[in-house]
C-alpha cells in the first residue's frame, strides 16, 4: 500500500459545491440582482450564464442555491436530462412534486404558492427550448448555463425568445495566478501537509489552460499516482502526466456538443496543430460541401476559443490559432 498523500479528496471532484469563491466578484453581483426578488417571494430575473469549461459557472450556482434557495432551487443538468419531459420530472423530484400524468399542473400550483428558480446546466444539449417556454410560463426563474456564447439561444424560436428575457452574465477563463488560489485553497483540505510543494501548484495552474476543473483533476490523479508509487511527495512527473490525461478528458464532453460544421472547423486546427486564420477557413472549404461565410467562420473559432478548445495570437486574418 502506497504512502497516504491525499486523506480527503471530496475537494478536488467536480461534484464539490465550495464554500468559498475565488475570483468571481463581478459574476456574484450580477447573479445577486437577478435573484434578489425571489427572497420577497417574486420572480428572480433569468439569466444566461457563459464562457469556457471550468470557470466557475456551475459552482457559483450550486453554492448559491445551497445557502440562500433550498427548497425552492431545482438544478438539472441537460446531458443527463435533455429531454423536456425528463427535465420536468427531474425539477418536480427535486422540489418533493408528485410525478404522475398531471406533472405540468402540479408544477404550475407549487410555483403558484412560492416563486422557484431552476438551474439548466448545459442547456445547449435541450432537444428544444419548450420546456424554457413552460417553465417561464408558470411563472419559474431560469438560470441556463452554457458553454456557448449567447447567440445559441437567439437561435430559438421567436416566442421561447420572448418569453424567456436573459441577462448576460459571461465567465472568461481564469488566469493562472488566479487558478493557483483556487486550486492552493482546495489542496489545504485535500492533501497531507508537505506532500504537495506550491511550486507543484504552480505548474498545474499554468498546465489547466484556465480550466479550474482540470486543474483539479491534476491534482487528483497527481496525488493518485504519487501513492501508487508509495512516494512521500507529489513530484514533477507525476503532475506532468496527470497533465495529459486531465486535459484529454475535459475535452471529450465539449467535443461531442459541437454541430457538424464546428466539428469540421476544429478536426482541421486539431489535425494541423497550428493555423494562420486565413489558411485555416480555405482548408475549410476544401472540406466542406457547402462552406460557411468567412465572417461566419470567424464567429464559429471565437465560440471554440470561448469554450476553451483553441486559442489565437496576433490580429485580423493573420491571426495564427492552435487547438488546445
Amino acid at each position: 500500500m502506497g504512502y497516504g498523500i491525499i486523506h480527503n479528496e471530496e475537494p478536488l471532484l467536480e461534484a464539490f459545491v465550495p464554500t468559498r469563491l475565488f475570483h468571481r466578484e463581478g459574476q456574484l453581483q450580477e447573479l445577486k440582482l437577478c435573484l434578489e426578488p425571489l427572497l420577497e417571494n417574486k420572480k428572480a430575473n433569468n439569466a444566461y450564464l457563459y464562457g469556457p469549461s471550468g470557470t466557475g459557472k456551475t459552482a457559483i450556482i450550486k453554492w448559491i442555491f445551497k445557502e440562500y434557495f433550498e427548497g425552492i432551487s431545482a438544478y438539472v443538468n441537460c446531458w443527463m436530462h435533455s429531454d423536456s419531459n425528463d427535465v420536468l420530472r427531474e425539477i418536480a423530484l427535486q422540489l418533493g412534486i408528485k410525478v404522475d400524468e398531471d406533472l405540468m399542473r402540479r408544477l404550475e400550483g407549487f410555483a403558484l404558492k412560492k416563486k422557484i428558480i431552476v438551474c439548466l446546466d448545459e442547456v445547449d444539449q435541450l432537444k428544444n427550448g419548450n420546456v424554457l417556454y413552460c417553465l417561464s410560463n408558470i411563472g419559474m426563474g431560469l438560470m441556463l448555463i452554457s458553454n456557448k456564447m449567447p447567440s445559441y439561444f437567439y437561435d430559438l424560436e421567436k416566442r421561447i425568445r420572448s418569453r424567456v428575457p436573459l441577462t448576460e452574465i459571461h465567465f472568461p477563463a481564469y488566469t493562472w495566478q488566479e487558478l493557483l488560489d483556487i486550486l492552493k485553497d482546495r489542496a489545504e483540505f485535500s492533501f497531507v501537509p508537505e506532500s504537495l510543494p506550491t511550486e507543484l501548484i504552480e505548474t498545474a495552474s499554468r498546465l489547466a489552460c484556465g480550466d479550474a476543473r482540470v486543474g483539479l483533476e491534476i491534482l487528483r490523479r497527481a496525488g493518485r499516482k504519487a501513492e501508487a508509487r508509495r512516494l512521500k511527495k507529489v513530484t514533477r512527473t507525476e503532475i506532468v502526466e496527470a497533465s495529459r490525461e486531465a486535459r484529454k478528458l475535459r475535452k471529450s464532453p465539449l467535443l461531442c456538443s459541437l454541430n457538424e460544421t464546428e466539428r469540421i472547423v476544429y478536426e482541421i486546427l486539431s489535425e494541423k496543430g497550428r493555423m494562420m486564420s486565413g489558411d485555416w477557413y480555405n482548408e475549410y472549404c476544401k472540406k466542406a460541401k457547402n462552406p460557411v461565410t468567412d465572417r461566419m467562420f470567424r464567429k464559429i473559432h471565437a465560440s471554440l476559443a470561448k469554450c476553451g478548445l483553441i486559442r489565437g495570437e496576433g490580429k485580423g486574418r493573420w491571426k495564427r490559432y492552435e487547438a488546445l
